[in-house]
């Protein structure tokens, strides 16, 4: 996270367990096998997602953390990705 988003994980790193805990909308990512926790922060409108995966051992890990395009935020609303927590 702190390699492949410097800036995102700078800005919202410190968030991550609220984000888990606290999301604005749910997703599923079927291809990278993740549940992705979509917090909406209205100040800046940023959309940060927390990509969640499962280990062969059953432990539970934060994978990633960005924000979203705007392409990208529009696309989950279009196709109804989005799952309203």
């Amino acid at each position: 996270m702190k390699e492949e988003h410097p800036k995102d994980f700078e800005k919202y790193g410190a968030n991550i367990a609220d984000i888990i805990k606290n999301p604005t909308y749910l997703a599923r990512n079927e291809k990278k096998k993740s549940i992705e926790f979509i917090k909406e922060y209205k100040v800046d409108n940023d959309f940060v997602l927390v990509a969640v995966r499962v280990s062969k051992n059953n432990i539970h890990f934060a994978r990633t953390m960005y924000v979203m395009s705007d392409e990208k935020v529009e696309k989950y609303f279009k196709h109804n990705y989005f799952y309203k927590f």
